[in-house]
């Protein structure tokens, strides 16, 4: 949008209209504000007017920080200004009574009228990094930019996902909270994101939707086009009855959705963080052409974790060759057992250079179709990663590598941008790994699976 109002804007720190409006100028926007408040001359370093009727300027997008009551007057005044969209904050609608509902109704009805686009009400908003536009209520500074999208009907969630973001250092392309959907749905912000030329990986944190069959039926679609992921909340009886006190969303059969999600080309995740780490590996790696993996290490605790997380996943370890288990003995300077994982003791740690050879021979086995390089960071400036090597293996391979950098998230690993940057996906912990890897390797068998059944080529 080219310009912003914020109705309800205010100096009141402890208000959303005070939080909104910084969200939008920590953000940098460079659009124009236009702060609401009729009691008041100037809010910030900005002039301030009494209706949103007496900004001179044409308004793209309203940001209406009132709480429910207000909300129904504000929509009215947005109608006559012609402005062409509304983010409502404010919960009180149909996910609380029937007043709520028949309130709720209203809005939708006058906007529909208007052609005026609602995301809310009872939402946290939306972000789009590309254009320095944050228009929720939580002020975050200048948004990282990235390539992954989420689509949420939490707000809380929404934002925890986009923390899970930025603790990954990934950036995102959008966030929309869609709130109780009052007229644009999941579906439509799935079209909007399919043609999106900054969103390559969308994840949807999904409470249940009226017309499961239409949304289904656009997420088939985008899938198609764009790897697309899901969690779903509401799997249990309690959950679904909560879903539905939160955002007045009808959960439905999870095991109706769970078939639907499998037969559109959808990755559901088990839990709201394996979302973002999937999105990362899919976004960063190349395709798993197969289902098995190969570990290398130089300490066997965390790699026997990961092995274990990968079999409850059902991934299977691969099964060296004896060519390949006599060419790894032969390159290393110590005598080992060769076998999956392949722990090359102590020697690796001061000689990161192995992990480069090692991990070269395992990835020619034909049984190894993704490889998972287990380190643990000293933080010494004598003791380097090996992360040239794995970045050289993984051009040279084409397959999945991913670096298990197990240590502490709050210690800096400097080589982890340059890894990512080339291809290399980095995780902090086994067991977020693994769980990675194994999405992975669900994701692009879904993807083949759905695209043998239609006929078209496998990639």
């Amino acid at each position: 949008p080219k310009s912003v109002a914020v109705i309800g804007a205010s100096r009141n720190q402890s208000k959303l209209g005070y939080q909104s409006l910084k969200a939008l100028t920590d953000a940098e926007y460079q659009g124009e504000i236009y702060p609401i408040n009729p009691n008041a001359e100037t809010v910030g370093e900005y002039r301030a007017y009494p209706s949103i009727l007496d900004v001179p300027e044409e308004i793209d997008l309203a940001v209406i920080s009132l709480p429910s009551f207000g909300v129904l007057d504000a929509v009215k005044g947005c109608a006559k200004k012609g402005v062409k969209a509304v983010v409502i904050f404010a919960s009180g609608f149909k996910e609380l009574d029937d007043q709520g509902a028949h309130m709720e109704k209203e809005i939708a009805r006058i906007c529909n009228e208007a052609g005026i686009k609602i995301i809310g009400p009872n939402t946290i908003g939306l972000m789009n990094s590309y254009s320095n536009l944050n228009s929720t209520f939580a002020p975050m500074g200048k948004l990282p930019r990235g390539n992954v999208s989420i689509i949420s009907q939490s707000g809380g969630m929404g934002t925890t996902l986009v923390a899970y973001l930025l603790e990954a250092e990934l950036g995102f392309s959008k966030f929309v909270g869609v709130g109780n959907r009052a007229n644009v749905e999941i579906a439509d912000v799935l079209l909007y994101l399919k043609e999106d030329p900054t969103t390559k990986v969308i994840c949807i944190f999904l409470e249940g939707v009226e017309d499961a069959r239409r949304l289904m039926q656009v997420a088939k679609e985008v899938a198609e086009e764009k790897p697309t992921l899901i969690y779903k909340v509401g799997k249990t009886e309690v959950a679904a009855r909560a879903a539905f006190s939160h955002t007045g969303s009808l959960a439905g059969s999870y095991k109706l959705y769970k078939a639907a999600f499998s037969q559109a080309g959808i990755l559901e995740v088990i839990e709201p963080s394996e979302l973002i780490d999937a999105a990362k590996a899919i976004s960063i790696l190349p395709p798993a052409k197969g289902e098995k993996v190969a570990l290398v290490t130089h300490t066997a605790g965390p790699s026997l974790v990961i092995t274990e997380v990968l079999e409850r996943h059902g991934i299977k370890l691969s099964v060296f060759s004896n060519e390949t288990k006599r060419r790894i003995q032969e390159a290393v300077p110590v005598n080992i057992t060769v076998q999956n994982p392949c722990d090359l003791l102590g020697v690796a740690y001061v000689l990161p250079e192995l992990y480069g050879i090692v991990g070269g021979i395992i990835l020619e086995d034909s049984d190894v179709d993704a490889l998972i390089a287990v380190y643990t960071p000293s933080f010494q400036p004598e003791v380097r990663l090996p992360a040239k090597e794995l970045i050289e293996i993984a051009k040279v391979a084409g397959k999945p590598v991913v670096a298990a950098l197990v240590s502490p998230s709050t210690l800096p690993i400097e080589e982890k941008s340059d890894l990512e940057q080339n291809g290399v996906a980095v995780y902090r912990t086994p067991e977020r790994a693994a769980k990675a890897v194994a999405n992975h390797i669900k994701y692009w068998k879904l993807r083949r699976t759905t695209r043998a059944k239609k006929g078209w080529a496998i990639e």
